[in-house]
């Protein structure tokens, strides 16, 4: 963790005075990053993971600069008495940037989920230029993602246990791929989506968005894979049956809220049908990934608690094969496609 002498000795190479109060950021789970309060003001200051390179950090910065110039509403980042924003000590790279003061995510204000769904959009349209970074990668959520999973699954599960869940897995990946084919996934329009669009990274002034941190995931992908992470994190309707579950999430979606939050972004960005015929098959296989995710990352579990969260990724498919086709009038009635739309 960040220590008041890593600030101090960070601070000291920029302009901002001496240090009054440090506290500790109340999100952040990869990155080391402290608030910090100087005569100039308050700021936070972020030692990033190793696995970040100082290639991949410099876009990411150029990115915020970006949106800065365009008036997107993020925290702008601090040149130090160099002028640069990033800071080199030790071998480990710093930064430091304007904290915006701001509120949670209040899933009672509608408001702010449309606010989001508008925010969302514009970002989009804001990066619509932007150069994508130089490493492609697999499109986060085509249902092959979910197959690859399951190969380690099996590999690991030698005695079988979860045989049956990670067959179920694999002929619900079948039969998604069947619904939206490679090709399909291939000719949704892409842009450097933000790739984290969750409330942690969405601060409040009522129920306007102050600002969207957090590039550190931005990759060029289908659009709607933003969408479907934005509807999954600010439209879940909780279900105490679903609290009191081992899985990854805390029920399926509030109609009401999705139809919020996807007519805000139509306003701004018209969604094509083919997007909206594809967003619940994206939703379904972000469910399933994450589940997946969670048994992987928990070798230690006991089968009966990774059978139990691969059992939650089933209701949820359950949920959305039932709801799909009523999201998809909706979505649709919510948000004006353009022509030479994608076929559904």
């Amino acid at each position: 963790m960040l220590t008041s002498s890593d600030i101090t000795h960070v601070l000291s190479r920029y302009n901002l005075g001496p240090v009054e109060r440090i506290a500790a950021a109340g999100h952040g789970f990869v990155n080391e990053t402290a608030i910090v309060v100087t005569k100039c003001g308050r700021f936070v200051v972020r030692r990033n993971h190793h696995r970040f390179s100082l290639a991949a950090i410099c876009y990411r910065h150029r990115l915020i600069d970006h949106l800065c110039q365009r008036s997107f509403p993020t925290a702008r980042l601090v040149p130090n008495a160099g002028g640069s924003t990033v800071t080199i000590i030790d071998g480990r790279i710093y930064e430091v940037q304007e904290y915006v003061h701001g509120t949670d995510f209040d899933p009672h204000r509608p408001g702010q989920i449309a606010e989001v769904g508008a925010t969302l959009a514009c970002y989009h349209q804001a990066v619509a230029e932007f150069p994508p970074p130089g490493n492609e990668t697999l499109p986060r959520y085509a249902p092959a993602r979910i197959t690859a999973l399951t190969e380690t699954l099996y590999e690991r599960d030698v005695m079988g246990e979860l045989h049956a869940d990670l067959a179920w897995y694999d002929a619900r990946a079948a039969a998604l791929r069947s619904a939206m084919p490679d090709q399909v996934y291939a000719a949704l329009p892409r842009v450097l989506i933000h790739g984290d669009m969750h409330p942690d990274n969405v601060r409040f002034a009522g129920d306007r968005v102050v600002a969207l941190l957090d590039f550190d995931q931005v990759e060029h992908d289908a659009r709607i894979v933003d969408l479907a992470d934005a509807l999954v994190g600010f439209t879940t309707r909780p279900l105490p049956s679903e609290a009191t579950s081992w899985g990854v999430f805390r029920g399926p979606l509030d109609i009401a809220q999705t139809i919020t939050l996807v007519c805000s972004y139509g306003q701004i960005a018209p969604l094509l049908p083919g997007e909206v015929a594809a967003l619940p098959v994206l939703i379904e296989v972000l469910w399933l990934r994450s589940e997946l995710g969670r048994v992987i990352s928990t070798p230690e579990g006991a089968p009966d608690y990774h059978a139990a969260v691969l059992a939650q990724g089933k209701r949820l498919s359950a949920w959305m094969q039932q709801h799909a086709s009523t999201l998809i009038d909706h979505w649709s009635n919510a948000t004006i496609g353009r022509t030479g739309a994608l076929a559904a």
